[in-house]
């Protein structure tokens, strides 16, 4: 059965904004709500959360595995101070690839995803993420020393695509989340700080069991392909289970509504400014240093034939470090989550944007032509990102929850407290937040030049 609603002025909101079916309510007011067993569903968004951050994070820790690719063919040893363009603007190019198409699949997905259900768009998005990953396991294995560009522009295609289609599965998954507790959102979240976390160890495990940078990548590209396939056969799967469809089904999707109104944008940009201009400033101190800048950084050791310097130094710094920092810095905002004045969040953000990008720029990041490195010890660097990361993890999730929060906080107002509507002030939120991407992530290649 599906709600009805209608048009209303949003100039003040009014009770009758959203009409719920009273019969509807009444029937799942009667059924006790069932339990999760063995934890299905929280692990299912768990992992969808994982897959969520998993395709940029995957291709961002695979470094060593991208230098090796885009090596200098004509030297036998990789010299820092002389990387190739390829090399030194890989990391800042995946962040463009990145944004620009979850622009375009963002604002699509807010104005005419409806169309297509939720869970379809979840399903399809892990299959295009399932055969992108299983496609650059493939390209391991094929030599492409010879097309070098060729292989670096199909590479961003690639990831072109796997970013559009996780702005879609963004959307999707926030719009089915709106329908369960705020604790499977917190899950969620926890998913997206393990991410990073998984693919840096994983990463690292490749290294020490590669027997070449070659077999490595194999390692690493097959499991990522493995873990994808596998969470696209659990949610699947979800449609069997209880507990899924009891909260699933609370409300039918209406794939005929219309579309959100000009003024009900606004209103929800009023309410929703202050997690959008946090996690503006939020991009603006993220997209011109990690992993633009940390992805360049090497030890002060680098060069002298320790393993722990030359191979592991990076993998495990500035990526399992800065993401167990990170990860920790989410689960301290779902224990200490409690909302601040807007104005002063946004203050203490431009601060800590102010302390955090020059230090950065300072420490040990090689090839540079311009800026000095002021704090060239490993363990000026090992601090600096472990405070940067631990407050990055910190105040992006805070973002998340207090659009989720909106749920709760609003139950006064005008129909607040349904699942529609917190599905709205996401892909509000969300389309915000992919407008500013593509806007703010070019900082990332210009950092490189003025390095």
């Amino acid at each position: 059965m599906i709600l009805e609603t209608k048009k209303v002025s949003l100039g003040s909101i009014q009770p009758n904004k959203i009409i719920t079916d009273n019969k509807l309510k009444e029937k799942w007011n009667d059924v006790d709500e069932p339990k999760d067993k063995f934890y299905i569903i929280h692990v299912l968004f768990l992992l969808v959360g994982i897959v969520h951050i998993m395709p940029f994070s995957f291709f961002i820790n695979a470094n060593g595995y991208w230098m090796y690719k885009f090596r200098n063919l004509s030297a036998e040893i990789t010299d820092t101070d002389s990387r190739t363009v390829l090399q030194t603007h890989f990391s800042p190019g995946i962040s463009i690839g990145n944004t620009v198409p979850v622009l375009v699949f963002m604002l699509g997905s807010t104005f005419y995803g409806y169309k297509i259900k939720a869970r379809l768009r979840v399903l399809g998005s892990l299959f295009v993420f399932t055969t992108c990953f299983i496609l650059m396991t493939a390209f391991v294995l094929i030599n492409t020393d010879s097309w070098q560009l060729g292989f670096f522009i199909l590479t961003m295609i690639i990831l072109s695509f796997i970013s559009g289609s996780n702005a879609v599965f963004e959307i999707a998954t926030l719009a089915i989340l709106s329908k369960f507790p705020q604790s499977y959102m917190k899950i969620y979240l926890m998913g997206q700080g393990i991410a990073g976390l998984f693919t840096a160890i994983l990463q690292i495990l490749s290294l020490a069991i590669g027997t070449s940078t070659t077999t490595s990548a194999l390692i690493y590209f097959v499991i990522g392909s493995l873990c994808m396939g596998f969470t696209l056969v659990l949610f699947f799967c979800s449609k069997y289970n209880t507990c899924y469809n009891f909260h699933n089904g609370k409300i039918e999707e209406n794939t005929k509504k219309d579309l959100i109104s000009f003024a009900e944008m606004k209103y929800l940009f009023k309410v929703l400014w202050p997690c959008t201009v946090m996690y503006t400033i939020f991009m603006l101190t993220v997209q011109p240093t990690h992993t633009a800048i940390t992805a360049l950084v090497v030890s002060e050791d680098y060069g002298n034939g320790n393993p722990w310097n030359d191979i592991y130094y990076v993998p495990v710094i500035t990526f399992l470090y800065s993401d167990i920092t990170a990860l920790l810095g989410r689960i301290a905002s779902n224990k200490v989550n409690k909302s601040i004045n807007g104005y002063l969040l946004n203050i203490i953000m431009f601060v800590r944007m102010i302390i955090f990008v020059p230090l950065i720029y300072f420490c040990n990041a090689l090839p540079r032509h311009h800026f000095p490195v002021l704090l060239p010890h490993d363990w000026q660097y090992i601090i600096i990102m472990g405070l940067f990361s631990f407050t990055n993890g910190y105040t992006i999730n805070m973002v998340f929850l207090e659009v989720a929060k909106l749920k709760k906080n609003s139950s006064e107002n005008c129909g607040w407290s349904t699942p529609k509507k917190v599905e709205d002030a996401f892909m509000v939120f969300m389309s915000c937040a992919a407008i500013t991407g593509p806007v703010i992530t070019p900082l990332g290649i210009f950092a490189v030049e003025l390095l």
